[in-house]
C-alpha cells in the first residue's frame, strides 16, 4: 500500500507530475495491501495460461493448410485444437489450484525478503529491458543445469518423463508436467529476481514473457514470424522440438530460451547433425525430382 493518500501526495514526494502510467498505477494500487497485490502473480498466471495458445490455435482452425506446412512433426496426427485446448486445461487444473493457492503465499513470503519495490516511479523502459535481460540469462543457465539433471537416469524416472509423453508437443505441452518439476522450474525463474530485485509490475512482465516463450518453443510449428528468425541465440518450437523428438536418450537442445548454453557445452552436436543429415536429403530430393521431370522432357 502507497504511503500517499491522494495523487496530489504522491506528485510532491517525486517532485515532479506522474507520468500517465504512474498514474494509473497510482489508481490501481494505491489502496490496495501488499498481499492481495502480490496475488495479481496469480492473475498474471490464470490470464496469459488462458491465452498464450490462443494464436496458433486460431491459425490451426483458420488456416488448416498454412498451418500444416509448418509443421515440424507433419506426420504425427493431432487432435482438433477446440479439443486440445480443453483438455490442456483439465490437464492444467492441479497447477491452477497451486497457482491460486501455495505459490502466491510463498511469493508474498519472499516479496519482502527480497525488496521488491511496489510504489512510484515506476521503472523506466531502459531499467525494465536491463532487468529482463539479466532474469533472462540467470534462468536461461539455470534451467540448462536443471534440465541436464532431469535427464539423468534418476531423474528422468522419478520427475521428467511425464513431459516426455509428448514426443510431438503442442503449445499446450508447456504445462504438461509433475508439480516436482514445475516447482523446480518456478524457482529457476524467480531466482533472477531475487538477485537482482525489481518493481512488481517487472516481475508480471517477466513471468509473462517466459509463459509465453514456453509456449513457442512447445507449439510445433516453425512459422515464418517465430522469434528464432529474428533474435540471435534463440531457441524457439525448431530447436526445442528435436529435443522431444529424440526422447529420454537425448544429449541435445536443454536450454530453456536462447541457445548458448548448448553451443558453449556441446549439447546441440546431436541436434546439428541431425539439420545436416535433413539439409543432405532435401537436396537428393529435389536433384532426384529435377532428373525426372528433365527426363520427361525429353521424352515429350
Amino acid at each position: 500500500m502507497m504511503p500517499y493518500g491522494t495523487a496530489a501526495e504522491a506528485e510532491a514526494a517525486l517532485g515532479r507530475s506522474m507520468t500517465w502510467a504512474e498514474a494509473l498505477w497510482f489508481r490501481y494500487s494505491a489502496g490496495m495491501p501488499d498481499l492481495w497485490l502480490t496475488w495479481n502473480i496469480a492473475l498474471v498466471y490464470l490470464v496469459m495460461y488462458a491465452v498464450a495458445p490462443l494464436p496458433v490455435m486460431i491459425l490451426q482452425q483458420l488456416a488448416p493448410g498454412y498451418a500444416l506446412r509448418h509443421k515440424l512433426q507433419p506426420g504425427v496426427p493431432q487432435p482438433s485444437p477446440v479439443s486440445a485446448y480443453l483438455t490442456y486445461i483439465w490437464d492444467s487444473k492441479g497447477v491452477t489450484l497451486s497457482a491460486l493457492g501455495p505459490f502466491p503465499l510463498i511469493y508474498s513470503a519472499a516479496f519482502k525478503l527480497f525488496g521488491v519495490r511496489t510504489g512510484l516511479p515506476l521503472p523506466s523502459i531502459w531499467e525494465t529491458a536491463m532487468h529482463l535481460v539479466v532474469y533472462s540469462l540467470v534462468e536461461d543457465y539455470l534451467s540448462y543445469w536443471l534440465h541436464r539433471f532431469l535427464h539423468t537416469k534418476w531423474g528422468y524416472e522419478n520427475i521428467h518423463h511425464v513431459h516426455h509423453e509428448k514426443t510431438a508437443p503442442s503449445g499446450f505441452a508447456a504445462a504438461y508436467a509433475t508439480g516436482t518439476e514445475l516447482t523446480l522450474y518456478l524457482i529457476t525463474l524467480f531466482l533472477g529476481p531475487a538477485i537482482v530485485p525489481s518493481h512488481v509490475t517487472t516481475h508480471w512482465l517477466w513471468f509473462a514473457i517466459r509463459i509465453m516463450e514456453a509456449f513457442d518453443a512447445h507449439c510445433g510449428y516453425d512459422f515464418p514470424f517465430t522469434l528464432a528468425r529474428f533474435i540471435p541465440f534463440f531457441g524457439g518450437a525448431e530447436f526445442h522440438d528435436y529435443h522431444h523428438y529424440a526422447g529420454e536418450k537425448t544429449k541435445s537442445n536443454f536450454s530453456s530460451v536462447f541457445t548458448h548454453c548448448d553451443y558453449i557445452y556441446g549439447t546441440n552436436k546431436g541436434y546439428m547433425y541431425h539439420k545436416r543429415s535433413l539439409a543432405k536429403l532435401t537436396t537428393k530430393e529435389a536433384e532426384h525430382n529435377m532428373k525426372g521431370s528433365s527426363g520427361k522432357e525429353d521424352w515429350d
